[in-house]
């Protein structure tokens, strides 16, 4: 069964100079539907000063089905695909409400957190006698287009980032108001410094956003993969290195890594398609040879 987790709407400043709304903003309200359905399993915020349980994101794979632009309204479903001792998968799309056309999919491990240890340790047996309650098939629909699970690469170092000649994108620090109930960086969060990255990745490409903006051109991620390494705190500095992987006719490979820049430990990996669409028609352009050379060569 799927459980109605999210309403709301996209409001202006959630948009950005594509005009559409920004991928953070699409986990910000992931993040609120799991709340939810933190909830309906037995694992509200009251819940978790008693049991010491949290409830955290290890890896998500997202689909970006259709753009949402000011004024939609948004709901979002989530469900329980597969439980298991310490983790889970679940599933989340996003609608737009008024024609129920599909947003986005989001396929999501979760795991049980231990919030003293900072370890994962097994689930309890009320939310698992919950979870029984919410299960529900994963979509075709939600299925893996151009990134599959075993492509994302898992090594990651700053050496490596190195050797592959990954430029530095992003360098910031967490914020307190980033951090969540678990006391640490909110995924919302990550996202907003891989989006960030995003312009400095195309700058790299040969086609900078004031180019874009020339040629009429604006640009879109259409899938993503993210796995979670280790956890920022309140305070941390981080930085994000950005490679370019391959291209294709009309999309983009590319990858972000994240690092404590304190520590030099990776925290978390993300691969990504993109690709550029003609501002007035909203369609799909062929990348253009410069640019493709530039992928080619990395």
């Amino acid at each position: 069964m799927m459980l109605d987790t999210y309403r709301g709407y996209v409001s202006m400043q959630e948009c950005d100079e594509m005009g559409h709304m920004n991928i953070q903003h699409y986990i910000a309200k992931t993040s609120d539907a799991s709340f939810h359905l933190r909830d309906a399993l037995g694992l509200s915020a009251a819940r978790q000063a008693d049991s010491g349980l949290g409830y955290v994101a290890l890896e998500h794979h997202i689909r970006f089905h259709r753009e949402l632009k000011t004024s939609d309204l948004v709901v979002i479903r989530s469900g329980i695909v597969e439980m298991r001792d310490k983790t889970f998968r679940k599933f989340q799309e996003m609608r737009e409400v008024l024609d129920d056309r599909l947003a986005a999919t989001f396929v999501v491990d979760v795991g049980c957190l231990d919030l003293a240890t900072r370890r994962l340790t097994a689930w309890p047996e009320e939310t698992r006698a919950r979870a029984a309650a919410l299960m529900a098939p994963l979509p075709d629909y939600a299925a893996p287009r151009g990134l599959h699970r075993e492509t994302i690469e898992r090594d990651v170092s700053l050496a490596r980032a190195d050797a592959d000649g990954m430029i530095e994108s992003n360098r910031s620090a967490v914020n307190p108001w980033e951090c969540d109930t678990n006391a640490h960086m909110n995924a919302r969060f990550i996202m907003s410094r891989f989006s960030d990255a995003q312009g400095h990745m195309w700058a790299h490409a040969g086609l900078g956003r004031h180019q874009q903006a020339g040629a009429g051109l604006a640009t879109a991620t259409v899938e993503m993969r993210l796995i979670y390494f280790r956890e920022l705190r309140a305070g941390d500095t981080l930085v994000v290195r950005t490679g370019l992987v391959e291209a294709g006719p009309k999309t983009l490979r590319y990858r972000h890594w994240m690092f404590n820049a304190g520590t030099g430990e990776a925290v978390c990996a993300a691969e990504g398609l993109g690709l550029l669409f003609d501002r007035k028609s909203r369609k799909a352009v062929s990348i253009p040879d410069a640019v493709a050379t530039r992928f080619q060569r990395a």
